[in-house]
């Protein structure tokens, strides 16, 4: 693909693309040959979906496809720690180049911090993830290739952190791509002109768009150089499509550059139920973030008429289906009811996960509250995890009745008399036909212990509208970052993100903004999240599950969030082309899906 732009001189040859030492990755099974255009979909224009298996993730650091835990070398070559565990002083790979042929520097993580996460009017707040003992960390460049971050107090989790989340947007930008639309750089009023003809009220708009390249979520912006393996470069129609990066820093064991894909065609595909008939009809050749177990029986029926196989992974979720009460929910008579933990439990236990696993999983899967896999590891407690998870309608009702909601009619009234119906707000992406499935049985189980329950489906960014400005009565998420050790990155069973804390918007907004907005939380949230900051800030194996333990009893003492079935078997779907994929693995966003299994040797049989 690249040949022709070599022999007319768009393109240096490979020889001044490549770092003087290239990361070199072993095939999975072998060496692959060059070409073809790997097809994939998405379910939201918000994220690459099922283009994440295929494009990777690079960030600094990376985690062992085999054991997930073991940090490995990627755009850093190498790393240590002060003897106090305070300063982490890393050193990128020599010669790394952006997609554009620029070099790739401590600039561009300098630049990510001085004027990007300290600029007040693009990061409104200091992300908890760069603070100890309640300071911003400070970033200090030592030459072109060696940087150091320096906290408050020990924060050795970091390191894990970069390994998972420290790729395009998270710890480094394009310092010389982006520097024209920063007012430090740029004269301020041609930048208001710039942003007002694009369209945008402010330059930090303008910014913000021209930013937009992560790797997971970046899928907007076709102007901006990457790092990683391939690039986007328009959209036709639902369809995003992908180029390899020429300047790609890794190569397989016989040299040759990666990836061996040359395109990535990226099919919009929002309806859970198109996306099984594409994927059952041989029209992706990975196909991950929306097959469930439900679908196995199709899967495999379709299999030889549409050219593909199925492979079963093992789904890092605890629940596909999480769901939240609001307990900071605007209408005070409701916001009475949710924080009232009767109520909670009541609903509870009047979900009937027996019924949900034989239905939904084929029985395959665990019944269980929200915890931290795998079953029987090191976090793991199998008292908590089955805490309020019996089924028992008639206990469910006893607590509703002295809780004072008396039946009018068909449905159940608030204490105070008045009538009461709620409403759960959810996206069926990432889950699909199983998330659909265990709302139905869900709504069926709440009506029949007199709750007028209804059903609100939604667009993902809609979804997040909805939650993150505290309208809505419960939400529903997949329960992922929960596995160990990456639970710590992110635990989303405790309200630490407006994001993902559905199940306490204002306590979350509390937490995310360092008690500047939002209302406090009460105790018992208080020290579930100390303990996560004590297992982040200390990083020992004792420390991670000490803090692992901590915050999940706390969220299942206190009912924060209703787990359903989690630890289920869930399809892997790959056409025949495609090759070099491991036949068992974890399917998890934990690990980005298959960016855990270094896609880029991923190659397409001619």
């Amino acid at each position: 693909m690249l040949d022709a732009a070599v022999a007319d001189g768009s393109l240096p040859p490979i020889e001044q693309r490549l770092p003087p030492e290239p990361l070199v990755v072993t095939p999975v099974s072998e060496v692959g040959s060059y070409g073809g255009t790997a097809r994939a979909m998405r379910s939201s224009t918000e994220e690459f979906g099922d283009a994440t298996s295929v494009v990777g993730i690079e960030s600094l650091t990376r985690l062992n496809a085999e054991d997930g835990a073991t940090i490995e070398p990627n755009l850093a070559q190498s790393w240590e720690w002060s003897n106090d565990d305070k300063t982490l002083t890393m050193t990128l790979r020599k010669g790394l180049k952006w997609s554009d042929g620029e070099p790739f520097t401590t600039a561009d993580i300098a630049f990510w911090w001085d004027d990007v996460i300290n600029n007040a009017e693009l990061t409104p707040t200091m992300p908890g993830d760069w603070m100890s003992a309640g300071e911003p960390m400070t970033v200090t460049v030592v030459d072109e290739q060696t940087f150091k971050l320096d906290f408050k107090a020990p924060n050795r989790l970091i390191e894990l952190l970069i390994a998972r989340d420290g790729y395009q947007g998270q710890i480094f930008l394009p310092a010389h791509f982006l520097k024209p639309f920063h007012p430090k750089y740029a004269d301020p009023a041609k930048l208001a002109e710039m942003a007002k003809a694009a369209g945008y009220a402010t330059w930090a708009e303008l910014f913000a768009q021209k930013a937009l390249s992560d790797d997971v979520f970046g899928v907007a912006n076709f102007d901006s150089p990457v790092i990683r393996a391939f690039k986007p470069v328009s959209a036709i129609g639902s369809h995003l499509i992908l180029e390899r990066n020429p300047f790609y820093f890794k190569v397989d064991t016989e040299g040759n550059q990666l990836p061996y894909i040359d395109k990535v065609d990226v099919d919009l595909v929002q309806n859970p139920e198109v996306y099984t008939l594409k994927a059952s009809s041989g029209e992706a050749d990975l196909a991950l973030e929306n097959t469930t177990i439900t679908q196995m029986p199709v899967f495999i029926d379709n299999a030889e008429k549409g050219g593909y196989r199925v492979l079963e992974y093992s789904a890092g979720f605890t629940n596909i289906a999480n769901m939240m009460l609001n307990q900071t929910v605007a209408d005070p008579d409701k916001r009475a009811l949710f924080q009232d933990i009767r109520f909670r439990k009541a609903l509870e236990i009047a979900i009937n996960r027996d019924e949900i696993n034989e239905l939904v999983f084929f029985g395959l899967g665990t019944p269980m509250q929200n915890s931290i896999l795998p079953i029987g590891g090191r976090c793991w407690d199998e008292a908590v995890s089955k805490t309020n998870t019996q089924f028992d309608p008639d206990g469910a009702k006893a607590l509703l009745d002295e809780i004072g909601m008396k039946m009018d009619g068909e449905w159940r009234t608030l204490p105070n008399g008045k009538p009461f119906k709620f409403t759960l707000t959810y996206w069926p992406g990432e889950g699909g036909d199983a998330k659909r499935k265990i709302v139905e049985l869900t709504q069926t189980y709440f009506r029949n212990i007199g709750l007028n329950f209804d059903v609100r489906e939604v667009e993902r960014s809609l979804y997040f509208e909805f939650t993150t400005s505290n309208q809505h009565d419960m939400g529903l998420w997949h329960a992922d970052s929960a596995t160990d050790p990456l639970w710590v990155t992110g635990p989303k069973i405790i309200p630490r993100t407006q994001r993902h804390g559905a199940f306490a918007t204002l306590w979350a907004t509390w937490f995310e903004t360092h008690g500047e907005k939002g209302e406090e939380p009460p105790r018992d949230m208080k020290d579930a999240m100390a303990a996560w900051e004590k297992a982040k800030a200390t990083g020992t194996p004792e420390a991670l599950v000490e803090g692992c333990k901590a915050v999940v009893k706390a969220n299942a003492d206190g009912a924060w969030t209703i787990g359903t079935v989690g630890a289920f078997p869930q399809p892997l779907i790959v056409s025949n082309a495609m090759r070099n994929i491991p036949e068992q693995g974890m399917a998890s966003w934990d690990w980005g899906y298959m960016a855990r299994y270094h896609p880029e040797q991923f190659y397409l049989a001619q």
